[in-house]
This record gives structure tokens, sequence and C-alpha cells, in this order.
């Protein structure tokens, strides 16, 4: 049977020696037991793949991820009795876990034996993680040994929960990313996707009976800066039956009552006012949610319930229930008449009676909702699953109730956030601080402090790519007339390689996870992703030493990337792929005049490692915000000096706005300070101050009474300098 590829890729890492006991097996997520014996399997023309009754998909899965690299043409047979080939299997996986399997590897034989056809694919997963990083190529690669070296491995996952989140209402991916996305996650193993399909922004999925949702909820803007999308219920289709095959679930998420503007602005009767909007084409979090007061809330609902459950056979249904925001409850003659009825004190109290309607309305679908840990209060007679973000706490709550919990903690889990502050570093959600690689591998979900008696309701962890920096402004729009993928590269930029991480937290057992040794597999899997065509952030060399001595500092670096060279410059210029390889310790008068970057390829390079020197006196003041230049300043003359403040204020509270002088021949006046959020002014300092060879009143005095999550914040200063628009500095910011 000659089989072809369908857009379909099975990654993993490539196997190198090692001893079992110290478990230099480059796989990721690492094996519960791993043992290298007996001899290597090399894979040839005449290879045949054997599957016993019911793993028919599987075969055909393993032979199309091989077939392409290798130019073979695998025979498919079924069979209970083949000794020899690649031989697939359920039962006997050594573990009841459904997702287990075992994995053996000698001259004669590869054999998978999963617990079920779960089992059997993550077992395929560790099998291509054993050949060389060439077999993820679309093209044949020629004069490549397919040797799988011997081994034994007997593995099952930590945690049943494995999970991703892809926002696709505030910006629209295509089907065509959504199927890669699903493929990105199954070379982890990972086995959740969170679908986010309506915000205030956009409603992606189609519902016949209100066809406005997507011919009007869709898009925004107009003219040339229209855009958006949908997907029709014959994509959903296609993506769930993918999805499925690869043992991923596909959750979907109708988000309520809050974030809801799109489906509004479809239909306004929805709302409390019936006032028309229109879809936003800036990101901010709207106070106009679902009416609980009308029945034709919960009519819409049911009707739309009905025609996604009929699309997604997942048992969960994520409701969303985050960030509402009460004032028009509070104005509506029809909710407040719900709350005189049910003898309710507080409006936040209808959005349990809210929630616990819409779980009675899908449990006759044999749904469990599930929601943003605001989700988790009192009075929910059902289970639910909570996805804990922003209040750990609602864990223990979500526990002692009976409710289950998936970790979704914004300081592990938020991979729309940067993975450094590095100079050029890319735009990316600011309002927390950078979650690099090693942070997320420090995710541990079962929280410190829970009773172990808990664990069985700690379903596991899921990452989130949120897209409303696509509407913080244009930076990262596509340009649609040269078809560019920018949005896909972007997505796949902040994923790899921090979704390995949180595969192995979710997968390995917690006594066998170590940064070091993850650190030392994850070199291995760079490769991979060139091989495949997926983006990825390449991490700067490692600083091993940098010891001072009479000749100046010597530095001594480590590269952590396999495949690739460390380059580097000592001018204090930013390296690039052409300049000097590293080969050995650099001795440097000043440690700012080293540079160095991580290259894979001409078109794939890491930040820089560098040592900023400038600001380090300033810390006491807070932390950087911006800094100023001559091309910032006018002399004599008063301008607007804007400053992105996103991340720098990040919750309510009291802030102070300090300024201070590096160098130049001007020192800087300034007149007054405003704040913004999302483009509206919050607050201001109006007074003269100045800092050069010396200063006075330079420090300026706002508070944030209103903090939003995930808004934009900019800070205007109304600035000149005295002489010249000479002047140099920075500005820090604290939080009181």
């Amino acid at each position: 049977m000659k089989m072809k590829l369908h857009g379909f890729l099975l990654i993993a890492a490539i196997l190198f020696a090692g001893s079992p006991v110290l478990a230099q097996l480059n796989i990721i997520p690492l094996p519960q037991k791993v043992e290298e014996k007996g001899t290597a399997f090399v894979i040839r023309p005449q290879t045949k793949i054997y599957f016993e009754k019911g793993l028919k998909p599987q075969a055909e899965l393993l032979a199309a991820a091989l077939s392409p690299a290798t130019g073979f043409d695998f025979l498919l047979e079924e069979s209970k009795t083949a000794t020899k080939g690649i031989i697939l299997s359920t039962g006997n996986s050594g573990s009841a876990n459904n997702e287990s399997y075992r994995l053996a590897v000698n001259k004669d034989q590869i054999k998978i034996n999963g617990q079920s056809s779960s089992g059997v694919f993550y077992g395929i997963q560790t099998l291509l993680q054993l050949l060389p990083a060439e077999v993820y190529n679309k093209q044949r690669q020629k004069s490549v040994n397919w040797e799988v070296k011997g081994v034994q491995i007997e593995d099952a996952p930590l945690y049943p929960w494995r999970g991703m989140m892809l926002d696709v209402a505030r910006y629209f991916f295509g089907k065509e990313y959504v199927l890669r996305f699903i493929d990105m996650m199954a070379m982890y193993k990972m086995n959740t996707l969170h679908l986010h399909l309506t915000d205030d922004a956009g409603w992606r999925l189609e519902i016949k009976k209100y066809p406005k949702l997507t011919s009007i909820g869709a898009w925004r803007g107009v003219g040339q800066e229209r855009t958006g999308g949908y997907y029709t219920q014959e994509d959903i289709k296609e993506m769930v039956a993918y999805a499925t095959l690869r043992n991923v679930d596909i959750i979907p998420e109708i988000e309520l009552p809050a974030h809801a503007l799109a489906s509004i602005a479809a239909y306004p009767y929805l709302s409390c006012t019936g006032e028309q909007h229109a879809v936003p084409v800036q990101h901010f979090i709207s106070k106009d949610i679902y009416c609980v007061g009308r029945e034709s809330t919960f009519e819409f609902l049911a009707d739309v319930f009905k025609e996604t459950f009929a699309l997604f056979p997942s048992k969960y249904i994520h409701i969303g229930g985050d960030e509402a925001v009460y004032d028009r409850w509070k104005e509506c003659p029809h909710c407040q008449k719900k709350k005189k009825e049910l003898g309710l004190k507080e409006e936040k109290e209808l959005q349990v009676y809210f929630n616990q309607r819409v779980q009675t309305m899908v449990k006759k679908y044999g749904k469990t909702i599930v929601g943003w840990d605001e989700i988790i209060e009192d009075g929910l007679k059902e289970k639910a699953v909570g996805m804990v973000w922003h209040d750990p706490k609602k864990a223990f709550k979500a526990a002692e109730a009976g409710h289950f919990s998936v970790m979704s903690l914004t300081g592990y889990c938020y991979f729309d956030v940067a993975e450094s502050s590095i100079p050029g570093e890319i735009k990316a959600a600011t309002w927390l601080p950078p979650i690099s690689l090693e942070k997320v591998y420090q995710l541990n979900p079962m929280l410190k402090g829970l009773d172990e008696k808990y664990r069985p309701l700690i379903l596991g962890a899921s990452a989130t790519l949120w897209s409303d920096q696509f509407i913080h402004g244009t930076i990262l729009q596509e340009i649609s007339l040269i078809n560019e993928d920018r949005s896909e590269k972007y997505f796949d930029y902040l994923t790899f390689p921090r979704m390995s991480a949180l595969a192995e937290v979710c997968w390995t057992p917690v006594a066998r996870q170590s940064w070091t040794d993850f650190e030392k597999r994850q070199s291995a899997h760079y490769n991979r992703y060139d091989q495949a065509g997926f983006g990825y952030r390449l991490p700067q060399p490692k600083l091993i030493a940098n010891d001072k001595g009479d000749k100046g500092y010597t530095l001594k670096l480590e590269n952590v990337v396999k495949g690739a060279q460390i380059r580097y410059t000592t001018d204090g210029t930013p390296p690039n792929v052409h300049s000097a390889i590293y080969t050995g310790p650099v001795t440097v008068d000043r440690l700012n005049d080293f540079y160095a970057i991580t290259v894979m390829n001409n078109n794939q390079y890491s930040l820089p490692l560098f040592f900023p020197e400038k600001y380090e006196k300033f810390k006491k003041y807070g932390e950087f915000v911006a800094d100023w230049s001559p091309s910032k300043v006018k002399g004599k003359e008063f301008g607007i000096f804007e400053m992105n403040g996103s991340g720098k204020i990040n919750g309510n509270g009291s802030y102070t706005l300090s300024f201070w002088f590096t160098e130049g021949a001007s020192r800087l006046d300034i007149q007054s300070v405003e704040v913004f959020k999302n483009g509206t002014k919050i607050a201001e300092d109006v007074h003269e101050g100045f800092t050069g060879g010396t200063k006075k009143d330079n420090e300026y005095n706002f508070d944030i009474s209103n903090y939003e999550t995930g808004a934009a914040f900019t800070i205007k200063a109304k600035v000149r300098g005295d002489i010249s628009n000479d002047s140099n500095g920075v500005v820090m910011i604290r939080k009181k």
C-alpha cells in the first residue's frame, strides 16, 4: 500500500548515546522508564509496517510521517503474528493509563504496544524521536542512515490534560494553521486544544440559525482595513477529525457573559441596552455584556450550543466567564428585576445564576463546563473545570467544592508574553514580566500546600496564546497583497520551545524532571523545527564565566543549541551571521564591548548576549520604562515624549515616574506627565521639573484605580532641552 503525506508532521527529538541511569536520551517529554538495550534496527525500503485490527489509521500516520524524507513506500499489513518489521499492537502496555505505551527496539523489530490507539500514537511520537532529524523534512533526504538504536521504553503521562489555547477570536487564524498547530502539539504529546472562538473583537464559528454572527460579528474595520474570517461548519468537522486522529481533543469556547461584543454587534437585543455597536478594531474590555434578565439571551445560547455540540464531540464546553463588568446589569431594569426575584444582593451573584443556567443547559448534552477561575464560586450544582489563571487560591476553593482545575497561571503559561526583555525582542504582551523557557519548566500543576488527596482533581496545565496584540496597533498585521504569513510565524516563535517545557511538566514524573537535563535534550530539537519548517526562538549563548584579570575580562560561553554556532564582536556593535565564530574564551577591555549570538543558519539567529551597564545605577528608582536621546527631544520648545507603560503599570495603586539625565550638553525640562489607557487619559501630574547636572522636582506621581488586564498603557511627557536637543537619559517607574 503506497501512503502519501497529508499535512501531517510528527516531531520529537533525536536519540543520542548515554547512560539509561542519567537519562541522556533527547526525548521530550522524558519517558517514565528508558533503557538502552540490544542492537539497532535500520529502516529500509523493504521494511513493512504491521498493525493489529483497529490500528490501521495509526499505521497510515506512521507511514505518512516516514515516507517523504526516506523516500520509501511502506507496505502496510494487518497481522497479529508478525515478528519482524515495525509492529503496532494494543494491550499489555504495563499501565492502566489509556495513553500509556511500551516501545522496544532490536535488530529485527520495532514494537509499539499501547494500552489503546492513543498509546500507540504516542509510541509513534517517541519512535520518531529516535530517528535522525531529517525524518521531518518534506523532501527526500538521500544518504541518511535511518537507524533506530536498541531501546526499551515504558511510558505514561502524569496528567490527563496537556493543553494549549489558541485565540482565533481577536485575530483570525485560518483552518490550515489550526491543522498545523495540531501537528505542533502532537510532536510533544499535547492532547487538548482550547479554541477561543468568540470575544469582543470577533465571532469565528458558523451558526446557521444566526447568520449575522459571521456576516457581521466575524469582521471588523471598513474598506481596505476590513479584516476577519470564520470557520464554516465543514471546516470544523475537518479540524475535529484531523485532531481526533492525533489524539487531540478540541474544546470550543463560547465566551459569556462578557467578551461578547461581536455577537451583540450582530444581534443588539442580546445586550441590556439594545444599542447598535460595531465590532471593535482596537483592544478593550467592553462593558456591554449579555443581558441576564431576558430569556431571549438563554434562548440564543441554547441554539448556539445545539449547533456547537453537533460539531465538537468533546465532553467539555468552555464558557469563559472572566472579566465581567456589571455596570450594564446595575442599570438594566430586566436584570434588576431578575436580581430581586432571586433574592440576590450583588450583581456578582447574577453571574453565578447565569453560570448555573448554562450548566443546566449543557448537561443534557453530557457536557461539563470549563471556565476561567472566576466561575469557581459557590452555587454551581454540577462539577466544573476551572482554568486557574490569576488567583492560585481558586484551585484550593475548587478542590474543596469537588471541582476540577487546570493550571494556566499567568506567570508560567501566558505564551503571548515575550521570553525576555532583551532589546530587540518581538512585540508581545507586556502587562506581565517575561516568561522564559526555564520559568515554564518550573511550573508544578500540583500547587504547593494543596492536600495530596485532591491530586485527582488537578487535571494538568494549559498555556495560552492570546492574539490581542494584533489589535493593539498595526505592527503585527498581515500584508495581504504579498500573501505573507507573519501572524503564523509570530505564534510559532511564541510557542517554540516553551511548549516543549510545558509538555514535560505535564507528562514526566516530577522526580524525573530536571531543568539541566531538559536543557541538554532541548538543544537537539531546534534542528527538528528547521527540518519541519516551523518557526521558533533560539536561545542566546550561555555565559559560563567573565573573569576580570590584568588584560581585561575573559569571557567563556556555552553553545546551548546542537548544530548551531556562536558568532561574536568585541567593538560594541551587534554581531551578525558573518561575524567571528566563537571557538574559545575571548578577552575584552570592557564588558559592554562584547556581543554574541547563536546562529542556526543565515535566517535563524538569537537575540544578543551583552552586558548593559548604562542604567544599572538607576535601578533603585524602579523599573526601566524608556530612554531619551536627541531624536526624542526638542531644543527650547516643548514636545511630546511618548513611552509604553504596559507591563510597568500592572495593577491599581500609586506610581512614581522619574527622569534621570545621563549625558549631553542640555538638561531635560519636564512640564507634565499624562497617562492613557487604551487611548483615554486616566491620570496626570502637571508641574515643572528638570534633570541635568542638577535636578529639581524630577518625579511625577499618579494613581491607577481602574486597571484592566491586557489594557494598553501609554505615558506622554511634555519635555524639551533647555539649550538644545543634545540630551540623554532614562525614565524609571516604581509602584509605591
